[in-house]
C-alpha cells in the first residue's frame, strides 16, 4: 500500500488521475487537489472517492487518511488532535513536493484544514470547505436533530458529541446519519471503512466543544469555496454562513444547495458537481496559479 512518513507516522494516499497532461505538442503538470475525510475514527478515505475522484481529469486528486484513521499508522491518542493533523497536510505536501495544493475538507476534514491554514495561510493555492464549520455549536446541531427525530435522536446526538462510548457512536450512525440527508451514506458504505471509534470519542471529548477558528479566517488568501446544504442537521448552514462572512470578500465563494441535507453531492450531485467544477476551473486559470 502507498503509504508515506510523515513526521513521526506513515500515512496512507490513494491517488486518482496522472500528475501531466500530455499533448500532441506540450506536456503540462496538473495541480493536485488533496481531499481530507471526515469522521476521523468513524470512516476513512473510502467514503468519498466516488465523488471527488471525478475531478481526476482536471487536477491530480490525492486521497490522505489522516493520522491514525484507515489504513494510516494508528499512533498514541495523544496525536489524534487538529494540531497534529493540521501540521500532516503541510509536512504530506512538503514530503511529495507539492505546490500550492487545493485542500478539500470535509466536515471533521474542514476543521482540519482550518488549523493547517491557521499554521500556513500562504501554503494552499485554493480552499474547498463541504458541510463543515470553524467553530461548533452542539446545541444547533442538536436541535435541528430534534426537529427531524424528534427526542430520542437529540439525546443520542448529545451524547455522541458531549460524551461518546463505542454504544453511542454506533445508535449516533443508525439513528442520526440517515437524517444527514435525503441520501446520506449508507451502512454498506460506512460499514466497509476502517474503523477505529476511539479516535472519534477522544476527539469529541478534547476538541469538538472548544475548537474555535474563526478569527483566524482573515488569514485566508487564496480562493475559498464553501459549500453546504440548506437543510443540513449536522452541519447548519449558519456556521458555514458565519465562516464565510469572516473571509475577504475577494477570495471567499459561498453556495447553499437549498434542497439538500449532507453531503450535498449526494442530495445535489450534479449541482455539486458543477459548483465545484467551475470553481477549481476558475482556480487553474486564475493569476494566483502563476505567481508560484
Amino acid at each position: 500500500m502507498p503509504k508515506i512518513k510523515v513526521g513521526n507516522t506513515h500515512l496512507f494516499f490513494d491517488v486518482y488521475g496522472s500528475q501531466l497532461n500530455i499533448g500532441e505538442s506540450d506536456v503540462r503538470e496538473k495541480r493536485t487537489m488533496l481531499v481530507l475525510h471526515g469522521a476521523h475514527g468513524v470512516v476513512d478515505h473510502t467514503l468519498y472517492a466516488e465523488f471527488w475522484s471525478k475531478f481526476s481529469d482536471m487536477v491530480q486528486v490525492i486521497f490522505l487518511d489522516q493520522r491514525g484513521c484507515g489504513r494510516s499508522d494508528k499512533r498514541d491518542a495523544s496525536e489524534w488532535n487538529l494540531k497534529h493533523w493540521g501540521q500532516d497536510v503541510y509536512d504530506f505536501c512538503e514530503a511529495l513536493a507539492i505546490q500550492k495544493p487545493i485542500v478539500a475538507g470535509i466536515s471533521m476534514g474542514g476543521h482540519v484544514m482550518c488549523e493547517y491554514m491557521s499554521q500556513y495561510p500562504n501554503h494552499p493555492g485554493a480552499l474547498i470547505f463541504c458541510h463543515t464549520e470553524a467553530k461548533q455549536n452542539i446545541n444547533i446541531v442538536i436541535e435541528k436533530f430534534r426537529e427531524l427525530g424528534g427526542d430520542e435522536v437529540a439525546e443520542i446526538c448529545h451524547q455522541n458529541f458531549m460524551s461518546p462510548t463505542p454504544g453511542i457512536v454506533k445508535s449516533f450512525q443508525e439513528k442520526c446519519m440517515p437524517l444527514y440527508g435525503k441520501k446520506g451514506y449508507n451502512k454498506v458504505e460506512l460499514n466497509r471503512c476502517i474503523q477505529r471509534p476511539e479516535i472519534f470519542e477522544h476527539y469529541c471529548k478534547h476538541e469538538m466543544k472548544q475548537f474555535n477558528y474563526l478569527d483566524e479566517l482573515d488569514k485566508i488568501q487564496c480562493p475559498s469555496l464553501f459549500m453546504v446544504g440548506a437543510k443540513s442537521p449536522g452541519h447548519p448552514p449558519q456556521l458555514t454562513q458565519e465562516m464565510a462572512s469572516r473571509v475577504d470578500p475577494k477570495w471567499a465563494h459561498y453556495h447553499e444547495f437549498k434542497d439538500a441535507g449532507a453531503p450535498v453531492y449526494n442530495d445535489s450531485p450534479e449541482e455539486a458537481y458543477q459548483v465545484v467544477s467551475k470553481f477549481i476551473q476558475s482556480v487553474v486559470v486564475s493569476e494566483d496559479w502563476s505567481n508560484e
